[in-house]
Formats: C-alpha cells, sequence, structure tokens
C-alpha cells in the first residue's frame, strides 16, 4: 500500500490565533468593554444641578424646623396652666387623628382670659372632666407641649443641614476627582478621614444640642 504509515488519521485543525486582531489579555486584565465615563464638564453640571436641588431642599427643612423651633420657644415662654376639658372633636384619618378641645380654668395672674379655652392640634383624645396641663397665650389658645415636638423639630434641623451640606460638599467632591485627582487622594488618607469623622460628631452634637437649649430657654 502507498503512502506513509500514522497518516490514517484525521488532521488536526490549527488553533485559532487568537493575537490576529488584537492582543491576547493577560490573566489578572479585565475583560469586556471599558466603563464610559461622562465628560468632565458634563459631570460638573450634573453634580452642580443636583447641587442646588440638595441646597434648596435642605434650605426649605431648615427654614421649616427653624420655624418650629422659635413657635415651640414661645410657647415655652407661656404661662403653664391647667385646662379643664368640656369637649373634643376629632378631625383627620383614623389613623393620624387630631384633636381639638374646649375647656376652662383658673389663669390666676397669668393674664389669661378666663372664658372659653382651646386647645387645638392635640395628638391626644380627651375625656370631659380631664385636667391636662397647657400653656396658653392671652386670647386663651392653649397648646400641649411634649417630648415628640421637640424630636420632632430637632429631626427637621438635623435633614435640613444634611441635605445642605450633601448639595455642597458633592460637587467639591467631582471637581477634585476630575481637576485634581491628586488632592482627592490625599483626602482619603486615614488622618484625614479620622480628623473629618471627628469633626462630623462634634458638628452632629453641636447641631443636636444648640436647638434644644434654644427651645427650652
Amino acid at each position: 500500500m502507498s503512502g506513509r504509515a500514522g497518516n490514517s488519521g484525521a488532521r488536526r485543525a490549527p488553533r485559532p490565533d487568537r493575537t490576529k486582531y488584537r492582543a491576547t489579555p493577560g490573566r489578572g486584565a479585565a475583560r469586556g468593554p471599558a466603563k464610559r465615563r461622562l465628560p468632565p464638564v458634563v459631570a460638573v453640571l450634573l453634580s452642580a444641578l443636583f447641587a442646588l436641588t440638595g441646597i434648596a431642599l435642605g434650605v426649605g427643612v431648615l427654614v421649616g424646623g427653624a420655624s418650629a423651633a422659635v413657635g415651640i420657644r414661645t410657647e415655652h415662654h407661656q404661662p403653664e396652666l391647667r385646662m379643664t376639658i368640656s369637649d373634643c372633636r376629632t378631625t383627620g384619618r383614623s389613623r393620624s387623628p387630631v384633636h381639638h378641645c374646649r375647656g376652662t380654668g383658673d389663669p390666676g395672674d397669668s393674664g389669661v382670659t378666663t372664658g372659653t379655652w382651646y386647645l387645638n392640634g392635640s395628638s391626644d383624645s380627651y375625656r370631659p372632666g380631664a385636667a391636662v396641663a397647657v400653656r396658653c397665650d392671652s386670647g386663651g389658645s392653649c397648646h400641649g407641649l411634649g417630648v415628640l415636638d421637640h424630636l420632632v423639630t430637632v429631626v427637621l434641623l438635623l435633614g435640613g443641614l444634611f441635605l445642605t451640606g450633601a448639595g455642597a460638599v458633592g460637587p467639591a467632591a467631582v471637581l477634585l476627582r476630575t481637576f485634581a485627582p491628586a488632592r482627592a487622594a490625599a483626602l482619603r488618607r486615614p488622618r484625614i478621614v479620622r480628623a473629618g469623622t471627628i469633626a462630623a460628631v462634634a458638628v452632629l452634637v453641636l447641631a443636636v444640642a444648640a436647638p434644644l437649649l434654644y427651645m427650652l430657654t
């Protein structure tokens, strides 16, 4: 028979040239398309838009919290009296009802009217004849101050500070990463991070203590 020995089987197909069109990626190299980044100008404009939105929301919340703090401080300076409930009516939804009550009390020498007193916006419902500690103005409009009123006011102020601060710090971080990456990397050092954390905790304590002292004094 003609032919060479060992050539009876099928010939192996040649291996594909993986470097024909591009270099073979190494083992540690990332495979797949690279992540596309926004142009620096677009990134800055977007961060400025988000910053303005956050600052606007933060200022609005701060104004609401400051207004509530001023109102609570004013009520703290009103005389504390005992009001005997005559009747109440309820408004609002079943899950968050608001009660409006009428009653009378002894104003003493506080200057509050001796007629009918009104307790509006109470979260508690009172039976006729119940005695409630209230603070009233000279016209007989009364309010019952509780711990929840102070906590809600402090939370509003903290939320406003957080939104305003986030809106101001965000664009600064984007600008540093875009135009000064070396400075941005320096700010991530452990020593700088610890100092920033301590400063943030100090600001948080001050932000809680200051409005409480303002409302209670």
